[in-house]
């Protein structure tokens, strides 16, 4: 239990977790609202899936490079604070028309400059932790993102009830006003000074690629569920207001286990706590599938807290105990894309066709056992690792 007092808060690194509450309080209006805002303007699953599937494509292109330039950069804030201004200012482009094609490339532009946020982020939070030796968890960090997320798709639920209009002016504004804490926070040099380290050197760690495979195994699950399930909940159970409702306690559900995570991690190993948390995460697509009644919509998204945070908070620390300190940006960013980008990619244009032919529940029941498929191959390969590692 944490004890709530001054030599505790005087530990707190106030401008990164004020960094991690704003990112996700963007995250909670525009990230959860955005596809009900397509569907309003009369795209379809189809249309929904290849518009995230193509848009993301030029992510592969671009966001290696932006890890590694914030890995090579002298200040890390400052490649936060182009990526802030920018995203802050293409936001706003997105409802002035409603064409397919225009949104693809406005949606596009946004998608190059937004995914390497988040990894930024977290490596700038990482190291201020370890550079300033607060004692300082990372997941205490994340609560901010937590609180931030959970209050606002409660609050947007009710704004965007007439019209989704506003969630683009709220969002450019918390980009530019996470400005102010991006230049208060410690310069934080992210590339050590020796020599260059090349990236490929991060996939000579099989370890290392078995925990990005698992991650973006679940990846394709949160990509389906906060894609194509708003549209599945807004057609059989309710509005936007009783989905903010949902998300905000989905979201609330992650509070106690940021708390905790560190020491069940510790506890049972960082491969047995993925191995378990994706198991649950593929049966609870398979329950999301058929649900209807709302009560047990929310008992089953209860789930989410244990899985989510013990396993962004295992892989997360993973990569950072394993990768050179000259490459964690690096190490995050391909983390990220393999979770957020070839998820979209192959998942939002395969999930889209397959939940106009087959329909939604069958979607999430193919999901859950590609999900289930996934943890097997997970557990199989970490165990083949472990016995060449024995044999060695």
């Amino acid at each position: 239990m944490i004890r709530i007092n001054r030599d505790f808060l005087s530990k707190l690194p106030v401008n990164v977790i004020a960094l991690q509450t704003l990112f996700y309080t963007t995250v909670g209006v525009f990230g959860s609202y955005l596809v009900l805002y397509y569907e309003s303007i009369g795209f379809t699953s189809t249309q929904i899936g290849i518009l995230i599937s193509v848009a993301t494509v030029a992510v592969l292109l671009t966001q290696p490079a932006l890890g590694w330039a914030s890995d090579r950069a002298k200040d890390g804030r400052t490649v936060l604070s182009i990526l802030f201004v920018i995203c802050g200012f293409i936001v706003i482009l997105y409802y002035l028309s409603t064409d397919f094609y225009y949104v693809l490339v406005i949606a596009t532009v946004y998608t190059i400059f937004f995914n390497p946020v988040a990894p930024i982020i977290d490596s700038l939070t990482l190291e201020t932790i370890e550079r300033e030796k607060r004692g300082f968890d990372y997941g205490y960090a994340r609560i901010g993102g937590t609180l931030g997320y959970s209050m606002m798709v409660l609050l947007a639920g009710w704004i965007l009830k007439s019209s989704y209009i506003p969630m683009f002016y709220i969002s450019s504004a918390l980009f530019f006003i996470s400005l102010i804490f991006v230049r208060r926070s410690s310069s934080v040099k992210l590339r050590a000074t020796r020599g260059p380290l090349s990236p490929r050197a991060l996939l000579r760690n099989k370890k290392v690629l078995c925990f990005m495979f698992i991650n973006l195994i679940n990846a394709f699950g949160m990509m389906g569920f906060y894609t194509f399930y708003p549209l599945h909940f807004i057609e059989h159970v309710g509005g936007s207001d009783m989905f903010g409702i949902l998300l905000f306690t989905t979201a609330m559900s992650e509070l106690p286990f940021w708390f905790v995570a560190g020491r069940i991690t510790r506890r049972i190993g960082y491969e047995r706590m993925l191995l378990i948390s994706v198991t649950v995460v593929g049966i609870r697509w398979a329950l999301l599938g058929y649900l209807t009644a709302f009560p047990l919509i929310i008992l089953i998204n209860l789930l989410h807290g244990f899985c989510f945070v013990t396993l962004n908070y295992s892989i997360v620390n993973f990569l950072n105990n394993e990768i050179p300190k000259e490459l964690r940006a690096t190490g995050q960013t391909m983390n990220n894309l393999s979770a957020m980008v070839i998820s979209r990619v192959i998942g939002g244009a395969m999930f889209g066709v397959l939940s106009d032919i087959f329909g939604m529940g069958s979607m999430f029941l193919f999901l859950s056992l590609f999900t289930l498929a996934g943890a097997l191959i997970f557990f199989i390969w970490i165990k083949a690792l472990d016995r060449i590692a024995a044999l060695r």
